[in-house]
């Protein structure tokens, strides 16, 4: 098992699991505060990430 962050130019593999073979749902049950703060972290990835680039173009 993998998990991967496709980006628009490029993917990035995140970690692997070598021994998980049955996939995601019979291991990782993530909490409603661990979803949330996953959301607001990819937030502020995401809008550093545009940031960047807009300074890159300027």
């Amino acid at each position: 098992m993998t998990a991967r962050l496709g980006l628009s130019s490029a993917e990035v593999l995140l970690a692997t699991w070598p021994n998980l073979h049955d996939g995601w749902p019979p291991v990782v049950r993530p909490t409603l505060l661990e979803v949330i703060e996953l959301h607001a972290a990819l937030s502020v990835a995401t809008n550093a990430l545009h940031l960047a680039n807009h300074l890159a173009d300027a």
